[in-house]
């Protein structure tokens, strides 16, 4: 793979990642793991459709099919094992009450 193949590829799977955060919501450390699984399942499709010999969509050096398919399974597996963030109470912290 080039060069030029790899900035496409990273620039694509942080597009995804992306896209996903903006459509699932979420803190910054989710953004985080957004980004992270994005680009990391795009390239393991990538280099597995290249094992396989599995050439559909092809942009350059990049099977763009077989990266993107992965790249959303791997980011619905990312964030169904995360599970749901807690949600962080919105009222007014209880007072203490001190024991005399």
């Amino acid at each position: 793979m080039t060069i030029h193949g790899l900035l496409l590829g990273f620039v694509i799977a942080t597009l995804l990642g992306a896209a996903f955060h903006l459509l699932r919501g979420g803190t910054l450390g989710r953004l985080g793991l957004h980004l992270f699984t994005a680009n990391l399942s795009f390239f393991l499709g990538h280099f597995l459709s290249e094992i396989i010999h599995w050439q559909l969509l092809r942009i350059g050096a990049i099977n763009l099919f077989p990266a993107i398919l992965a790249t959303l399974i791997g980011l619905i597996l990312a964030a169904t094992l995360a599970g749901e963030e807690p949600q962080q109470n919105k009222k007014s912290p209880r007072k203490r009450r001190h024991r005399k």
